[in-house]
């Protein structure tokens, strides 16, 4: 379960982006709304520990993320709205290569990981493409290191995710 009490966010421009936000959200998906300059994306950066709030706290499965932040990070991956790539690698190299930076290094397992990635992302048919010549929702599907994490750990969270599911947050 993920609680949020209390959290508050504001940035050095004055922008007050989290006023007092509480949530628990038990096992499963959970869908995180709203207009543009919600917060959202501020509320997913400080759960994913990227940003401190100023007051408030987040447990995850009892952890004290603002307190204890790698414990989360060893179980959580987040996929931010816009991440960076190398433009000429194809989606099976990116996700190959992100497999290996979260630590699946037995070649049969991270290439049975990869492409069930694919098959859930709809990319198993441009799978080979450069992810330069994908749309920006193939992008978002062809970096998904966090799910790579995520199924052996079951945490993930994407900002929106990829695939069917948008604008929706998983949490365990």
């Amino acid at each position: 379960m993920l609680s949020i009490q209390n959290l508050d966010k504001t940035y050095a421009s004055g922008v007050h982006a989290l006023d007092n936000v509480s949530l628990d959200i038990p096992t499963g998906l959970f869908g995180l709304l709203g207009p543009s300059g919600a917060g959202k994306s501020s509320l997913m950066r400080t759960i994913a520990t990227l940003q401190d709030p100023d007051s408030g706290s987040i447990h995850f499965d009892g952890v004290d993320v603002i307190q204890d932040k790698d414990s989360l990070r060893r179980r959580l991956g987040f996929l931010p709205q816009d991440f960076g790539v190398y433009p000429k690698v194809s989606a099976l190299e990116l996700l190959n290569h992100f497999a290996i930076l979260k630590g699946l290094t037995q070649r049969a397992e991270r290439r049975e990981m990869v492409e069930g990635l694919l098959h859930q992302t709809n990319l198993w048919d441009a799978r080979k493409r450069s992810v330069s010549a994908y749309s920006g929702g193939m992008r978002q599907g062809s970096g998904s290191p966090g799910r790579c994490s995520a199924r052996r750990s079951s945490s993930s969270s994407t900002n929106p995710p990829p695939a069917s599911i948008r604008m929706s947050a998983t949490a365990s």
